[in-house]
């Protein structure tokens, strides 16, 4: 347990335990821990990268991996005792170890976000703290997702958020070279993330802070192309092979989903200055419709930036918008800017930290009055996402929450029935597991 100012100001108090307990309860009762989707692109170059022989492994987007070695390395020695396909949840070690990994960049993200907020002296409490994280995509890639790169995007972003907030009031070498080393990773977990630092590298320009710009930049000249190169030394390809299934960007018949112009060969096929308000308005994928409390949240971050004062904190907050916006600015030259078959709006679920000091804006202005206003956005986008993993009669890439709103309406008592099933199912499961016999003699979900 860390403590910075006194005993009652640290990150695991009573309330904080009790919330991750909660938060535990819910991930072992429902987290996915098959590896599907974009998430076998990560886990299969893991797996070639130590030797291993999947069916396809190319290196695209891979920086997710420099945190979830270590986790797969566990996987794969336990496998080695235990053998490589475990009865259990009919899931390898190898995929287990990805919903530890993301899991534990949950907690580590939290904890960042903790000293965000404290360095800002706003509140973090324990429902500051999870709102905006059930509130916006992330729990989605946490628990749903695991394998996919937004967990550890977020964990990055949120840490260089920190750096940024404290060597904006407390300059120093060693922290320079950390914030440059994280825009080295970032930078190979998602490409456009470029936008976002390079917004930070002008913050610190305005500011005349050059030392601690040259030594970040420096440092992620060096870590970034570092990264890049680790798969060539295993004889693995870059980029897309030819056979990996291709954007379906330009055939869908969605109103707003089309790019003004482009193919479909890859994700950078297509420019239309409006996909950023497609991005937050649109009922396709529009983060603000899908997950309303990072509305609520950008307000109060705005009015953040109204009440703040001190001046290290006021420039904080604008390098922090317009990075912010210089990430959400980019996806204009993204045809994919809808995800594919994604909950929610993906791509900005790196966006914690703004929604974080947003909420706890929103805490500290109205005190608890936020509270069922927020709680009606977490229920709301909890609701949406089971209707999303769940699935439905007729589910289409193309659908918009308009659909899920009509399957929320229509099928609630049914995805209530599901959820239970699911819950009772997991924990028989375990229980039968612990008393020496499978209950199912099939393992799955």
């Amino acid at each position: 347990m860390l403590r910075m100012h006194g005993r009652t100001d640290r990150f695991l108090t009573r309330g904080m335990a009790l919330a991750l307990a909660i938060v535990g309860i819910f991930s072992f009762t429902f987290s996915r821990f098959q590896v599907k989707g974009d998430g076998l692109v990560y886990f299969n170059l893991l797996r070639r990268f130590f030797g291993e022989h999947p069916d396809f492994a190319f290196a695209y987007q891979f920086g997710s991996d420099i945190w979830n070695a270590p986790f797969f390395l566990v996987g794969k020695g336990l496998g080695a005792i235990f053998g490589f396909q475990p009865e259990t949840f009919h899931v390898s070690f190898e995929e287990l170890s990805m919903a530890v990994a993301a899991q534990t960049a949950f907690v580590a993200t939290l904890y960042l976000g903790w000293r965000l907020l404290r360095e800002l002296d706003l509140p973090r409490s324990p429902f500051v703290l999870l709102a905006p994280a059930f509130g916006s995509p992330l729990f989605y890639y946490v628990f749903f997702e695991p394998a996919a790169k937004h967990a550890v995007d977020t964990l990055v972003i949120t840490a260089a958020a920190l750096l940024v907030a404290q060597l904006f009031s407390r300059p120093s070498a060693r922290g320079a070279l950390v914030l440059g080393a994280l825009a080295g990773v970032s930078l190979n977990v998602r490409y456009v993330n470029l936008a976002f630092f390079l917004a930070i590298a002008c913050g610190f320009a305005l500011r005349n802070q050059f030392r601690a710009l040259g030594l970040a930049a420096g440092s992620a000249v060096i870590v970034g192309p570092g990264i890049f190169a680790l798969p060539a030394l295993r004889g693995i390809p870059y980029f897309v092979p030819a056979y990996f299934p291709k954007s379906q960007a330009a055939v869908r018949t969605t109103a707003g989903t089309h790019p003004l112009f482009g193919g479909t060969s890859d994700p950078l096929n297509g420019f239309d200055p409006l996909i950023p308000l497609k991005m937050l308005f649109s009922e396709h994928r529009g983060l603000f419709l899908w997950s309303p409390l990072t509305a609520l949240a950008t307000i109060g971050f705005v009015l953040a930036l109204r009440r703040e004062t001190l001046s290290d904190r006021r420039a904080f907050l604008w390098t922090l918008a317009a990075a912010a916006l210089a990430l959400l600015c980019v996806h204009t030259i993204w045809g994919q800017w809808d995800g594919g078959f994604a909950y929610s709006q993906r791509f900005l679920t790196s966006l914690f930290p703004l929604f974080l000091i947003g909420v706890a804006e929103l805490r500290r202005g109205w005190q608890r009055l936020m509270y069922p206003a927020l709680t009606v956005c977490v229920a709301w986008s909890l609701a949406v996402a089971f209707v999303h993993d769940f699935g439905y009669d007729g589910a289409s890439q193309a659908d918009g929450i308009d659909r899920v709103a009509r399957v929320l309406q229509t099928e609630h008592g049914n995805l209530e029935h599901k959820i239970d099933e699911r819950a009772t199912k997991r924990w028989q499961y375990v229980w039968g597991l612990l008393h020496g016999h499978d209950p199912e003699h099939v393992n799955g979900h």
